[in-house]
This record gives C-alpha cells, sequence and structure tokens, in this order.
C-alpha cells in the first residue's frame, strides 16, 4: 500500500516527468509509454521550433505541442484516477480482512477479539449494512445491552431488503426486555461500548 510520503513524492514526480509518478506507484508500463509519448512529442515541437522553424510547417509544429500537452495532462488524469482506485481497492481490502476476522473469531466464541477486528472499520457502520450487521452481531455477543440495541436499529434502517429483519427483530425484542426497554421507545445513546 502507498503511504502519504510515497503518493505525495510520486505526484510531484509525475509533475515534472509525466509519467514518472505511474511508474513509481506501479503502473510502469502506462507510466513508460505515457513518458515516451510526452519526450518525443515535445522535443519534436522544440526542435521544430527553435531549431528547424523554416523546414517544419506551423501544423506539424501545433501537432507536436498538441500531442506533448495532452500526454502532459493525460498523464495528470490517469495518475490522479490511479491513485484513487488504489485507494478505494485498499479500502475494499481492508474491510473485506476486518469483517472475515470478525466473523471468524465470533464463530470461536471471542466476542473481544471480534471487537477489536471490528475498530478499523467502525465509522463505516453508519453507511454499511454489512459492516453494521457484523457490528450488531459483536456488541451483542460482548453483552453490550444499548449500543447493541442501538446497532441492531441502525440494521433495520439500513437494511432496505430486508435481508436481515427476522434477526433484527428478534435480538431487537431480546435485547429490549433484556434492558426493560418498550420496543418503541429509542435506546439511551452509547458510544459503543
Amino acid at each position: 500500500m502507498n503511504t502519504g510520503r510515497t503518493i505525495t513524492g510520486s505526484r510531484l514526480i509525475n509533475l515534472v516527468i509525466p509519467g514518472g509518478g505511474l511508474i513509481l506507484i506501479g503502473r510502469e508500463l502506462l507510466g513508460v509509454l505515457i513518458a515516451a509519448v510526452f519526450t518525443v512529442s515535445a522535443l519534436y515541437a522544440l526542435a521544430a521550433t527553435l531549431l528547424f522553424p523554416d523546414d517544419t510547417s506551423a501544423t506539424w509544429r501545433g501537432l507536436g505541442l498538441g500531442v506533448a500537452l495532452g500526454s502532459y495532462l493525460g498523464a495528470q488524469l490517469r495518475y490522479a484516477q490511479t491513485v484513487r482506485q488504489q485507494a478505494d481497492q485498499a479500502g475494499a481490502d481492508l474491510r473485506h480482512a476486518a469483517l472475515r476476522a470478525a466473523r471468524g473469531a465470533l464463530a470461536d466464541g471471542h466476542a473481544d477479539l471480534a471487537w477489536e477486528a471490528v475498530q478499523p472499520v467502525l465509522p463505516q457502520a453508519e453507511g454499511d449494512l454489512l459492516v453494521a450487521y457484523r457490528v450488531a452481531q459483536v456488541l451483542t455477543a460482548r453483552g453490550a445491552g444499548h449500543a447493541a440495541l442501538s446497532a441492531w436499529r441502525r440494521v433495520r434502517r439500513l437494511d432496505r431488503h430486508r435481508i436481515y429483519r427476522e434477526e433484527v427483530r428478534v435480538n431487537e425484542q431480546s435485547l429490549a426486555s433484556e434492558l426493560g426497554i418498550s420496543g418503541d421507545r429509542p435506546a439511551p445513546e452509547s458510544s459503543g461500548v
């Protein structure tokens, strides 16, 4: 995974040498191709303008300059897109690993290990159904009553297709009766234990 320093350095390299940043972040072939197109077209435009202005037409000089400018801008856009894709993939990998570890820990009866496993993805629970579901399971297994009830209510809110409908209903009723809360009264706010 790329660190902030690597990204900053490769961004600067990509600004100075189009394609160089792509090479540094692992897209070697694309980076070399862009760098070659930029270099050839920029050198042609410079040579045609400064060394042989009488031997080349303005159209060819403009074409060389246009290709050089296009490859420069393309390198910047492609670099930004690649960094964004790599960050998205790293986030998806982290989510997958955290949920898998939490599921395994729960299956083995280790609620505290499962809680540690979901920590990296806990902020995603507000908008991600699967993360919210796993957090609700973990909080229930840990015996964190009010936090677990709030988590199951979050799952119910996020579950538009009612995939977890029955499990949510059973857990909400069970937790509400354990806590002495009526079904329609909101659970007290909790920090997630």
